[in-house]
């Protein structure tokens, strides 16, 4: 097909049009009380937007870095799901109870109602995430340069180009467009998208499946039955320390896994799909095996793609964070390269329209929402959702802004990998306030804000 950039551009909106499709049909399904997401797959598919383009993409770059090591951030969410019929499901009783609409509620809430502890979460969760926002319009414009100069693998250098000519701006307005049609169309007092989640959930398969299909043409390539014309991975310097059982240091093994294991249930777009979107709780015995195996899929054929990419490019001609996408270019099989975009495509714009969802939610709720009340006088508060809505429409642009800066000024320093790991450190600070919520009557409002600041400055 012909890759070239007005192609790609054409694809992915044709592509981020149909999501809409989805995401329509099922409110439309909704509104007849049909629901489409009460199904159980589809809420264990929608859990998967913890798959982001870190795990597209960078779970091989990590792979060539550390071999075995990249299975932590993996290990973690599995093992915590093993987990969830007491901690997940106590979590959704508390919020149906109390109609709570954000992890910044959820903490609010539990602590007195206090606005001062909302408030605090929402700012953590904004500037926590932001690199994770970063991570994601990475992705998707080194994809769209790299895929656009096919046959040639070059990889994207860091050009002075003004900001109004820079692919990740325009991908973030795009985004923000997108983002604000997914998500606020109108105001539902118990936050539940039907419509994103549904769309989330045919994304997750998309990136699966463009995943699993790169990850066994390139087996095949190892095993010398097809797929890719590559040198023989036995004895090769490069290819040795991937296949070692040797996996590093225990620490790194414990703290990653810890951090992995909290973020996928207190980063803002986790809670929104695990608990704000959770119709009936019934649906989490699904998520407990069918998470997990997704997980598991999606992580299969990481060594065999890393292992091909260094024997594939032994001068380093390709950064390991892209091989997924530069094997097939380099072997001649455009259509599964524009699978690979489509695939990086669905687990980056998932991350990012869920995400700003949830903070914009938390932003209007515990941010704005408070001091615009103290600044009303009695009798003034009319019909505000036109307010709310217009508040919330801006949070999305200016979040998704805040991510292009970030990305511009320290995103070209970074691997993926890194990036992603400060978010998590950053949501980490929610657990003892989440978990301590749940399990222990002596916790304090003064206890969390303590916790919470003091573990957010470090």
């Amino acid at each position: 097909p012909p890759l070239t950039g007005p192609a790609l551009v054409g694809i992915a909106c044709a592509y981020l049009g149909v999501l809409f499709a989805v995401a329509y049909w099922a409110d439309r399904r909704a509104d007849r009380g049909r629901s489409v997401i009460g199904r159980p797959t589809v809420y264990a598919l929608s859990l998967a937007v913890y798959c982001t383009a870190w795990t597209f993409y960078g779970s091989v770059g990590r792979a060539t870095e550390s071999g075995l090591a990249f299975l932590a951030i993996y290990i973690g969410p599995t093992l915590i799901a093993l987990l969830w019929g007491s901690l997940l499901v106590k979590m959704v009783r508390v919020s149906k109870a109390q109609r709570i609409t954000s992890i910044a509620d959820f903490i609010a809430s539990r602590y007195g109602m206090s606005h001062l502890l909302g408030g605090l979460v929402t700012i953590i969760a904004v500037v926590g995430v932001v690199p994770y926002i970063a991570l994601q319009l990475k992705a998707i414009a080194w994809s769209y340069t790299i895929l656009r100069h096919y046959p040639d693998v070059r990889m994207p250098q860091s050009q002075d180009l003004p900001f109004w000519q820079d692919t990740a701006l325009i991908l973030a307005l795009l985004l923000a467009a997108f983002t604000i049609l997914f998500g606020t169309r109108h105001l539902d007092a118990s936050e539940r998208h039907e419509g994103m989640v549904a769309a989330v959930a045919l994304e997750s398969i998309v990136k699966l499946l463009a995943f699993l299909a790169v990850g066994l043409w390139a087996t095949l390539g190892l095993l010398g039955i097809g797929g890719p014309a590559l040198p023989p991975a036995a004895g090769d310097p490069r290819a040795l320390p991937l296949l070692d059982p040797a996996v590093g240091s225990a620490t790194d093994w414990f703290a990653i896994s810890l951090l992995a294991a909290l973020a996928v249930m207190l980063l803002p777009r986790q809670f929104q799909v695990a608990v704000v979107e959770c119709s009936d709780e019934r649906q989490i015995r699904r998520a407990i095996w069918l998470f997990p195996l997704y997980l598991l899929l999606i992580n299969l054929f990481v060594i065999p793609i890393a292992v091909a990419g260094l024997l594939a490019f032994p001068q380093g001609q390709a950064d390991p964070d892209t091989f997924v996408l530069t094997l097939p270019m380099a072997f001649g099989a455009p259509w599964l390269a524009l699978a690979v975009f489509l695939g990086g495509l669905s687990a980056a714009t998932g991350m990012v329209i869920v995400e700003t969802i949830a903070l914009s939610t938390m932003v209007c709720n515990d941010l704005i929402l408070p001091l615009m009340l103290r600044r009303l006088r009695r009798g003034t508060l009319a019909d505000m959702s036109r307010t709310l809505l217009a508040i919330r429409r801006l949070a999305i642009v200016a979040i998704l802004l805040l991510g292009y800066c970030y990305y511009r000024l320290a995103g070209e320093a970074y691997a993926l990998v890194s990036i992603g790991l400060i978010s998590f450190a950053a949501v980490a600070q929610f657990a003892p306030a989440v978990i301590g919520a749940l399990y222990w009557r002596g916790g304090t409002r003064e206890g969390a804000l303590a916790g919470l600041t003091v573990g957010f400055l470090i």
